[in-house]
């Protein structure tokens, strides 16, 4: 039986249209793929939701969406915390200004300030030298030697443990300068005002060697003092007499120990 002419141009024309009909299985989405499935590989999600269609070129890449990180402002479980505020140093002797001084630091400033007493005593014991002669020469030393001494108390109370160049220098100034003329005062009244000394020139240089080591201890002992008060402005007078105190019975001391006491007094 032969089939007619026309029956395999008719068949070749199915295949051609059932295979363009056909869907290729390449360009298929899966119906159970999800949006996130979708995104990861590269496909919008708003696409993936879309009814199956085919895609021309499968080569195009869409950009992933970018996901914005929750800002931490709407977290409530996050407690803002303000940061630490900052503190500024200062000097311990500055937080009570108003403080009142303790029993225990009039007990310390009392006995500071019977040591240059005991001084004016003890020269007065070494020569045989009267009491009140004694206590003149002190008060003369020290006089003498207030001028340059305030260059030893120049450090103001909010200095701290630091001291600027100039206040070094003053210092020092003060170290050289009082000393001398303590001594210059204690053996000027001494021997103009009074019956002199045996030795006048070894009565000097005990004076200067007297008031020099007055001036060490009357500067360490200004220093303990500050430290026993809360605030150094607190009897700044009394710590600044009291060093003085030093100084002129240690000029006094050292004149009546080198000078070999009074010379004879007239009868």
């Amino acid at each position: 039986m032969r089939l007619p002419a026309s029956l395999p141009s008719c068949l070749a024309s199915l295949s051609l249209l059932g295979a363009v009909l056909a869907p290729p299985q390449a360009f298929s989405r899966p119906l159970h793929e999800s949006p996130l499935s979708a995104r990861a590989r590269g496909i919008p999600a708003a696409l993936s939701l879309l009814p199956h269609q085919n895609v021309p070129n499968q080569n195009v890449e869409f950009p992933a969406i970018p996901v914005q990180p929750e800002p931490p402002e709407a977290s409530p479980d996050v407690e803002k915390t303000p940061p630490p505020e900052k503190t500024e140093r200062t000097s311990p002797h500055l937080t009570a200004t108003d403080a009142p001084v303790t029993p225990g630091a009039w007990v310390t400033y009392g006995a500071a300030a019977l040591a240059p007493l005991g001084g004016v005593y003890g020269a007065s014991r070494l020569g045989e030298e009267r009491l009140w002669v004694t206590a003149t020469e002190t008060v003369a030393g020290s006089l003498t030697g207030a001028l340059p001494a305030q260059l030893l108390f120049l450090q103001s109370a909010d200095a701290g443990g630091r001291w600027a160049e100039l206040d070094v220098a003053a210092f020092g100034a003060g170290l050289v300068l009082t000393p001398p003329l303590a001594a210059l005062g204690t053996w000027g009244l001494g021997e103009l005002a009074f019956d002199g000394s045996q030795d006048r020139g070894r009565a000097f240089l005990g004076a200067l060697g007297g008031a020099a080591v007055g001036t060490l201890l009357g500067v360490a002992v200004h220093g303990l003092l500050e430290e026993v008060v809360d605030n150094r402005s607190t009897l700044g007078w009394f710590r600044k007499y009291i060093a003085l105190g030093f100084i002129g019975s240690g000029a006094t001391v050292g004149y009546q120990w080198a000078g070999g006491g009074p010379r004879a007094r007239p009868q």
